[in-house]
């Protein structure tokens, strides 16, 4: 009897709690919502085949029913359809000699359905220049753009189609649908993957990439460019123009360029021009990289004999190519052509993209790197990257290039505080360049127990590796480098990041070094901005290799600690000056206090000091 009555309360309870959320559903069917100014019609209790058959969306339907999909876009799931309107199927099927879809075979309809269906939901409103951000069910990317004909603005998709508003009367700015299990965009054209490889495409080209496409020719790549494989590769292409620019105009001028830019090559012409094509080729396993990745890449290896990577950074909305601009180099780089007609062209076996100048390998000895460890490429990809206020949490695996794990892995935190305008406001316990830091909680086997940090391009040589951070922590770090065919680098020094540093005005600052500290901070000194020696590696060779942190000692579970910068200087180079200012300035030794970020007011000049006994305020 009594557990005949507890099982009556226990059924009240989860009728009650049954009709309070069918209540809420009922308010949401059928309703209109706006998402970043544009909206979208909702259907929630309707499923994508259901919409189709309701707007008369028939033929594609149809072909949707040949391919034995229509099970798919009924079921519960995360899709987005690209629909054919009725004629763009009639006219489709017309030119491919059929009748209706029941001409096509299974296999034909399949693979029609497989590329118009994507495995995500993805409104128009979420649409961005460059490829969408899932794959569909063949597992390519369709890529959009917008375009304006006559003042009316236009999403194309795949450059062959563009979106078409839904036809409803009571509303006519809607865009897309949203149904029970995805979205719903219609089409003017039926979308099919396109023809042409990289090759073909390069073999199309104008006159005006006449001596791209004889070194293209030359360099022995272009069968292995023309056919499908297991890479996908991304190919930059430039003009004449481009070349000129750089004072080339023949194969004979290009050679010349190589040998000045790689006075200690051995290598033969032949394998010269294969690695100038071979460094325009990114080669990678997954996807071909658009624009939208190019955004989010620090560096990308190529086709070259030694994998050289291609360096790339975002500046603005701008995308540039080995751009290198930081103490000792000052080279601009080459801008990626965003607006050209060869954005972002797909093709069948990758990508193609045009770039206005001329990239080259080029040897370079060892140098400095003062790296600023929230370079991360989905942090500088942030709307507020670098602005006062951003304050972003990631969890592990949503960074591609900054990983940690544990038992029980925790959110880090990305903040900016933004750079202090005067020289009154600058609160020294906190000179973090650019004002910005990763924050990361609990360092301790409990949590997160390892960080692996994927490095900026190191060239060949060995370097003094320098921690910038916060003094916050009490715990101790080991740190390991590691770079692919070499065996693991264990650094010497373990230490507490809860140290405070020494003061150079006690000493000096060649004995800190030699004790393992330096001050990094150019405007003044404080002891809990923080840089200690890490140790000395043995780069073998030109690349992105691995840094990883793990702690070895910490005094409780809960502290977190802010990093800031890691620093490369070669072994026999200074290790203290340039110093770096907040807002990402290299000060070389004996430059005055006030002349440094935030900037101070000029002192009067003192008649009994003379130029000579005059000394920095560090």
């Amino acid at each position: 009897m009594e557990n005949t009555s507890l099982q009556k309360s226990i059924f009240r309870r989860v009728a009650g709690r049954m009709m309070w959320i069918m209540g809420i559903v009922f308010l949401l069917v059928s309703c209109t919502k706006e998402l970043e100014g544009e909206e979208y019609r909702v259907y929630d209790d309707k499923m994508i085949d259901e919409i189709m058959e309701e707007q008369g969306l028939l033929s594609f339907l149809s072909v949707v029913d040949k391919a034995g999909y229509r099970g798919t876009i009924h079921a519960y799931g995360f899709y987005t359809l690209f629909v054919p309107t009725n004629e763009a199927v009639d006219e489709y099927l017309q030119a491919a000699g059929k009748n209706g879809a029941n001409d096509l075979t299974e296999e034909e309809a399949i693979d029609i359905v497989k590329y118009h269906l994507v495995r995500d939901t993805i409104p128009v409103a979420g649409f961005t220049d460059g490829r969408l951000a899932s794959p569909n069910f063949m597992n390519k990317y369709l890529t959009t753009k917008i375009e304006s004909d006559g003042g009316r603005i236009y999403r194309r998709i795949n450059r062959q189609a563009r979106i078409v508003p839904p036809n409803d009367p009571d509303d006519p700015t809607l865009t897309d649908w949203r149904g029970n299990n995805g979205y719903l965009h219609v089409v003017d054209k039926v979308l099919t993957p396109p023809e042409n490889s990289i090759t073909n495409v390069v073999r199309g080209l104008s006159d005006d990439y006449s001596l791209l496409k004889e070194l293209y020719e030359t360099s022995g790549l272009a069968d292995s460019l023309s056919a499908e494989s297991k890479v996908w590769y991304t190919f930059f292409i430039q003009d004449n123009q481009a070349f000129g620019d750089n004072g080339i105009d023949s194969k004979e001028s290009l050679l010349a360029k190589i040998h000045e830019l790689q006075p200690s090559t051995v290598k033969t012409d032949e394998e010269l021009i294969r690695d100038y094509i071979g460094y325009h080729t990114v080669v990678d396993s997954i996807m071909p990289k658009f624009g939208t990745d190019l955004m989010k890449a620090s560096s990308l290896f190529t086709l070259t004999a030694e994998k050289k990577p291609i360096l790339f950074e975002r500046v603005g909305d701008k995308i540039y190519l080995n751009r290198l601009v930081q103490g000792q180099l000052n080279e601009p780089g080459v801008e990626l052509d965003r607006t050209s007609e060869y954005a972002d062209l797909s093709c069948s076996n990758g990508v193609v993209h045009k770039i206005l100048g001329d990239i080259q390998i080029k040897d370079r000895s060892a140098y400095r790197v003062y790296w600023d460890i929230a370079e991360q490429p989905e942090i500088m990809a942030l709307k507020n990257f670098r602005k006062a206020g951003c304050n972003v949490n990631f969890n592990a695996g949503e960074l591609s290039e900054f990983t940690w794990g544990g038992r029980s892995p925790m959110a880090i935190n990305y903040y900016c505080g933004g750079v202090p305008a005067t020289e009154g406001a600058l609160d020294p316990k906190a000179q973090y360049i650019y004002a910005d830091f990763l924050r990361i909680p609990n360092l301790c086997d409990a949590y997160n127990s390892w960080v692996e940090l994927k490095l900026p391009v190191l060239m060949p040589g060995d370097y003094k590796v320098w921690l910038c951070w916060r003094r916050e922590a009490n715990l101790n770090l080991k740190f390991t480098f590691k770079q692919e065919g070499q065996d693991d680098q264990v650094m010497p020094y373990i230490f507490s990041l809860g140290d405070y540093m020494p003061n150079p005005e006690n000493s000096s600052h060649e004995q800190m070094v030699l004790d393992g500290w330096k001050q990094y901070t150019a405007k003044a000194y404080n002891s809990v901005a923080c840089s200690h020696l890490i140790g000395t590696i043995k780069v073998e060779s030109e690349g992105r290799h691995t840094l990883r942190l793990e702690p070895t000692w910490w005094e409780r579970q809960g502290q977190s600690t802010s990093f800031d910068m890691i620093q490369f200087i070669p072994k026999d180079d200074d290790q203290v000056w340039p110093m770096v200012a907040m807002n990402g300035d290299w000060i070389e030794n004996g430059t005055p206090n006030w002349t440094i970020w935030p900037y101070g007011t000029e002192p009067e000049p003192d008649p009994e000091v003379t130029t000579s006994s005059w000394k920095p305020n560090f």
